[in-house]
């Protein structure tokens, strides 16, 4: 077998175990294209059969992804981007192997996964936050109306932006407030949407609400785009004077979560509502719980204020009162 003729079978039988996981047309595309460059790669070093790389080669190929830049950006790729690019690689070896093309797996046993960051890029808004955000979208105005539509139903029900911008009409449930959501690697599930998002949807949609088939949030072609409801997200913070690096769209989501799990709700609620494949997704949203709930305990403890120096005249005189009408504290 030629090594075009793997080539072609390689991408075949990846396109294959795609379908089989259910993995989703917009996951699959990103794995094709991460299989791509690999194979772009692969031949600009003089390899055209992928059968003949090795270990030490696939080392070489994760160090030519952290020298790359992103072209959004310009910045150095993100761990997870390049952990993602180089799972491609993995499974199309794991594919090979399996259908006998290739006697050893050079993948097998080999870790080159890069550690993420410890420290989220995005925070989660407080509840003032958000209520300022979404209060200061001028609802008299159609395009007012659809923002505070859109972004009072990613917060009510914890939606990606992919989600929220691929809604159609059908998908909602007015009489019962909920909606099937299109998840990640389709996995829909069905959601509560609050009364305050549902009732912005009947006033945003108006007549559409009898038309099944239209988008919910239409676009140019067909409905909106994520990164289009991302840059209207951030031109509104600027406009507000809310603009941080570390807020996005996802952080709705965050906030969402969070905000939900300090109001007393379950951590395995949370991971359905947000269609968390495992529950260690949801439980971070605990780790940024932890972490207010430690700055509020040094603001205002006596004992770690910033501003408490010794015991005063007045805390001794006190605790003295105390001692002599109640006994010694046990």
């Amino acid at each position: 077998m030629t090594g075009e003729a793997v080539r072609a079978l390689s991408l075949r039988l990846v396109d294959e175990e795609l379908s089989a996981r259910r993995y989703g047309e917009k996951s699959r595309q990103i794995t094709r294209r991460a299989l791509a460059d690999f194979l772009r790669w692969a031949s600009r070093r003089g390899t055209g059969d992928v059968r003949e790389l090795r270990r030490k080669d696939l080392a070489s190929y994760q160090t030519h992804l952290t020298k790359l830049l992103s072209k959004k950006s310009g910045e150095p790729l993100a761990a997870s981007t390049i952990n993602g690019r180089f799972a491609a690689v993995t499974l199309l070896y794991s594919c090979l192997y399996r259908a006998q093309v290739i006697r050893e797996n050079p993948v097998h046993g080999l870790s080159l996964t890069i550690k993420k960051p410890d420290k989220w890029k995005r925070r989660p808004l407080t509840r003032e936050e958000m209520t300022r955000f979404l209060d200061g979208l001028d609802t008299e105005t159609s395009v007012g109306l659809r923002d505070r539509t859109l972004f009072e139903l990613i917060y009510s029900s914890g939606l990606r932006v992919s989600e929220a911008a691929s809604l159609k009409v059908s998908d909602i449930d007015f009489e019962r407030r909920v909606m099937v959501v299109r998840g990640k690697l389709d996995r829909d599930r069905m959601v509560p949407i609050s009364e305050v998002a549902a009732d912005f949807l009947t006033r945003f949609l108006g007549p559409r609400i009898e038309n099944a088939e239209l988008w919910v949030f239409p676009g140019y072609k067909g409905h909106i785009t994520g990164m289009h409801i991302s840059e209207e997200f951030r031109f509104l913070l600027r406009r507000m004077g809310m603009d941080e690096e570390d807020i996005s769209t996802h952080s709705i989501r965050h906030s969402t979560a969070t905000h939900l799990l300090e109001n007393g709700a379950s951590i395995r609620h949370v991971q359905e509502l947000l269609g968390h494949s495992s529950i260690e997704s949801t439980v971070r949203y605990t780790h940024v719980m932890t972490e207010g709930l430690y700055k509020v305990y040094r603001k205002h403890h006596p004992r770690e204020h910033e501003l408490f120096e010794e015991v005063d005249e007045e805390y001794e005189r006190r605790f003295s009162s105390l001692l002599a009408g109640t006994g010694k504290p046990r």
